[in-house]
């Protein structure tokens, strides 16, 4: 039922300050209105993240992509529940869910898509191994925000992972890539994908890990390269914005991630290099501890990052 992850809302006191870091971040404003701000990435999408302004800072709601408009008119009819025009650019239709810790999960399809944006560059291939894929003398980079491709996944605190979990099972048809246990034996960290079968898709596009409160513990989005990951870093940590953690490679999805503080304490992610999982991997179990979270990272792990 589920295509990929589409966009994500998020309630903030001070949307200049919003604009701002995110700008710096690397995502550009497609569309503002008196109380949001639309931002989009480099793909088609004409917004991944909505920035809306509120007296209270908070998450609001994920949205997904289903495969088709009779998925869409399936999950209402299994629900009961109306299908909704989407009041954003690019319009649509929306069926809106709440999640066991009633948090807004809407199933979206028909969103107009725009122009790519260019990238500022390839990738940069590497020579390792002793087989040199990149000839000539390295490229010297622009410094400035880095190229955001696109959302690749959110990952909730929740009191009950098992419960949020199954429900995204159950309901949406994710299925566990990995699975992160304590000693006796819980639930404390899992990431699912939206499989389809001998296709390779992003090892998650949710995350459930046990937390204090409902809500997104951290929002991640694709960059180009790990170069780019680097770069982003210096840029960001030169402006003055506030670093959580990073960057580093995951041990389970595999990827090279830095993790930083919005303006309102939220964390977003810049990610590249990630596994891609199809049919042939089952769901695999790993025993709570740092390496289960990292393989190596330029900084320990922060107290307060989960």
């Amino acid at each position: 039922m589920i295509k990929t992850i589409s966009h994500t809302t998020v309630r903030h006191t001070d949307l200049d300050a919003v604009q701002n870091f995110f700008t710096d971040f690397g995502l550009v404003v497609s569309h503002e209105s008196d109380n949001r701000i639309y931002f989009r990435g480099t793909e088609s999408r004409p917004y991944i993240y909505i920035a809306e302004e509120a007296k209270t800072s908070a998450y609001v709601s994920e949205a997904f992509e289903v495969v088709s408009r009779e998925a869409l008119v399936s999950a209402a009819t299994r629900f009961n529940l109306p299908i909704e025009p989407i009041d954003a650019p690019g319009g649509g239709e929306k069926v809106t869910l709440l999640d066991p810790d009633e948090n807004i999960v809407e199933l979206v399809f028909g969103i107009e898509e725009v122009s790519p944006l260019p990238l500022p560059r390839n990738p940069v291939q590497l020579n390792v191994g002793g087989q040199p894929a990149r000839l000539g003398r390295f490229p010297i980079f622009d410094v400035g925000p880095p190229p955001v491709m696109r959302l690749c996944h959110i990952a909730h605190w929740t009191p009950n992972p098992e419960r949020l979990l199954q429900w995204y099972i159950d309901t949406l048809g994710a299925y566990p890539s990995d699975v992160i246990v304590t000693p006796d034996d819980n639930l404390a960290v899992a990431f699912a994908r939206f499989p389809k079968g001998d296709e390779y898709v992003d090892h998650h596009c949710v995350a459930v890990t046990k937390g204090p409160k409902n809500g997104a513990q951290h929002t991640c989005f694709e960059t180009l390269d790990i170069d780019a990951v680097f770069m982003a870093h210096r840029y960001l940590a030169n402006k003055g914005h506030k670093a959580s953690w990073g960057p580093l490679r995951h041990a389970l999805g595999g990827a090279i991630s830095d993790y930083w503080s919005d303006p309102s304490g939220f964390k977003v992610e810049h990610v590249t290099d990630g596994d891609v999982l199809n049919d042939e991997f089952p769901t695999a179990y790993s025993a709570a501890s740092e390496e289960s979270l990292m393989q190596w990272s330029s900084n320990p792990l922060p107290d307060d990052f989960l």
